[in-house]
């Protein structure tokens, strides 16, 4: 019996540890889009009902959005001296959704309405600019 657990101890061990690993892994530049189009699809339903909790949730989400570490030495090769813009639009999206979490507690629809066109004015000048050339290359 004592033989059976010395055996399965390890095996125990090693599938938990590499449960882990698996989690740790970078999420593509797709996966990472499609999340923040549920976030804004979220945010939009949330400014549409003037639910001002979805709202905060939904911007913070979108704020918080995970990077795709392993795909970002091919964007910034793709992009090179573009890479500023690139982070520039990041930024704006970045900064206007935290406004709109703190403009949410507030209730200040007016504000949120005004924080909403920079982040979709943002997400449609990235994806004009970039989309289609960073797809072909991360396709390869």
């Amino acid at each position: 019996m004592i033989r059976k657990h010395r055996l399965f101890l390890p095996i125990l061990a090693f599938l938990w540890l590499s449960s882990f690993a698996a989690d740790n892994s970078s999420p593509t530049l797709k996966s990472v889009m499609q999340g923040l189009g549920r976030s804004m699809n979220n945010l939009n339903q949330g400014i549409f009902l003037e639910d001002f909790t979805l709202i905060e949730k939904a911007a913070l989400e979108v704020a918080s959005h995970p990077k795709p570490k392993s795909q970002l030495p091919t964007i910034i090769k793709t992009l090179n001296v573009r890479m500023p813009q690139f982070k520039s639009t990041d930024s704006k999206v970045h900064h206007s959704a935290i406004d709109i979490a703190k403009l949410a507690k507030k209730r200040d629809m007016a504000g949120i309405l005004n924080k909403h066109s920079v982040i979709m004015e943002n997400c449609v000048a990235c994806h004009t600019q970039f989309r289609l050339e960073i797809s072909r290359v991360l396709s390869q």
